[in-house]
């Protein structure tokens, strides 16, 4: 009996590892189609005169393929680079299309690693930790002097374009000896494709700090 338990267990183990991933997929692909198809879906419905689910998608990828076509000349280019200088322009603007093109550009682009600074800090109290990517420094003026603090911003799983920024104490940061493409696999995964130790960076801090500041 003991043994046909232990078999069971382990079948129910392996069908876990097996539909888990499944699910997980199926739920990320549903909602971002949800969301994707919502973007232009309301207007090609109204131009066709009624609702075609996934006709929001296919007009939306079109789109993203004409973006790209303009941006792959001469011309393109540069009108990308005016509107991203506009936006450097606006502070609020600014803070979130930089966040959203480097998360893009880890998910992406992993030789780019955008996202390459990743951390983990007590969030969103002591005792909880959550795992997220610097996106910038700068320092707070108190009565003892500056103190030195870095922007975190926490993404979400499984649609890592969303979360939360928060500023945190330089000093109550742990580093992370991962690269960006392997920590943004372990929040899309939520949590299922982890390391089996968490390591400290060591030796590579300041110059990525000063990168980092020199990028902003």
């Amino acid at each position: 009996m003991k043994s046909f338990l232990i078999r069971l267990r382990a079948l129910f183990i392996a069908g876990i590892l097996v539909t888990v991933p499944v699910v997980v997929t199926f739920l990320a692909l549903r909602f971002l189609f949800e969301k994707i198809d919502d973007l232009l879906g309301p207007l090609v419905s109204r131009l066709v005169g009624h609702d075609i689910p996934g006709l929001g998608i296919v007009a939306t990828g079109i789109l993203v393929f004409l973006a790209g076509l303009v941006t792959s000349n001469y011309i393109g280019r540069k009108l990308l680079t005016t509107g991203e200088s506009l936006f450097a322009r606006l502070p609020l603007v600014r803070a979130v299309y930089r966040t959203a093109k480097d998360i893009v550009g880890a998910v992406t682009l992993p030789r780019k690693q955008s996202l390459r600074v990743a951390v983990m800090i007590e969030y969103p109290r002591q005792g909880i930790y959550a795992y997220g990517f610097v996106t910038g420094y700068l320092s707070r003026q108190e009565e003892s002097g500056p103190r030195a603090l870095a922007n975190i911003f926490i993404p979400s799983p499984p649609v890592p374009t969303t979360g939360a920024l928060i500023a945190v104490p330089t000093d109550e940061i742990y580093y992370l000896d991962m690269t960006g493409q392997e920590v943004m696999k372990l929040i899309i995964s939520g949590g299922m494709a982890v390391p089996e130790e968490l390591r400290r960076r060591t030796g590579e801090i300041d110059t990525l700090t000063r990168e980092s500041e020199d990028n902003q």
